[in-house]
């Protein structure tokens, strides 16, 4: 399957959603931020409300939400080809082997998997995201969301799954988005 998808992964407030409407603009692709459609494959597939609401503990929730996130993955892609996806923090990071192999085998046949990070730092990243999180929520940051996304920093998934990294800070969107279709434009010459 050759598809023209851009995939952006990547820890909370990295900009994949910002980033990925200005790649929209300049592509002519359609943005398909996974954490506006993710809820529809989610009680498609089973998900209830009612066991959401009696889970207690944030981790608890995060592995509940797992199963959805995976199925969530493979419908999108099928469904929405030919677009630029950016996936919500949780739907690249996959602490369950079996999981993990379920997504990577969704992403195989896509060429532009790209990780947004502030920086190559993972501290520093941690620390930018953190602030940026913090003004999109206009609050302090509860302790399991800095945790979760030093998880999503952290964690070999998102590392796994991206065919390219690229770095944002001192950048503007667009200028990210620019450097994206670039990366992605270059044809690889194998000597």
């Amino acid at each position: 399957m050759t598809s023209k998808s851009i995939i952006l992964i990547g820890p909370m407030a990295t900009g994949k959603s910002t980033i990925g409407a200005a790649l929209a603009k300049i592509t002519k692709l359609p943005q398909v931020p996974m954490d506006r459609v993710r809820w529809y494959y989610y009680y498609k597939h089973g998900f209830s409300l009612e066991k959401e609401l009696s889970i207690d503990s944030f981790t608890e929730l995060l592995a509940y939400w797992k199963p959805f996130e995976v199925n969530a993955v493979q419908n999108i892609l099928k469904e929405f080809p030919n677009s630029i996806i950016d996936f919500g923090a949780g739907h690249s990071y996959y602490v369950d082997h079996k999981q993990f192999e379920q997504v990577q085998s969704a992403l195989k046949d896509f060429s532009n998997v790209i990780l947004l990070l502030p920086c190559p730092n993972k501290k520093e990243a941690l620390k930018i995201c953190n602030e940026r999180l913090k003004i999109k929520k206009q609050r302090d940051l509860e302790e399991n969301e800095v945790l979760a996304n030093k998880d999503f920093i952290e964690h070999k998934s998102n590392y796994k799954l991206a065919k390219h990294i690229v770095y944002t800070k001192d950048k503007t969107p667009e200028e990210t988005a620019l450097e994206i279709k670039k990366l992605i434009s270059t044809p690889i010459t194998i000597v």
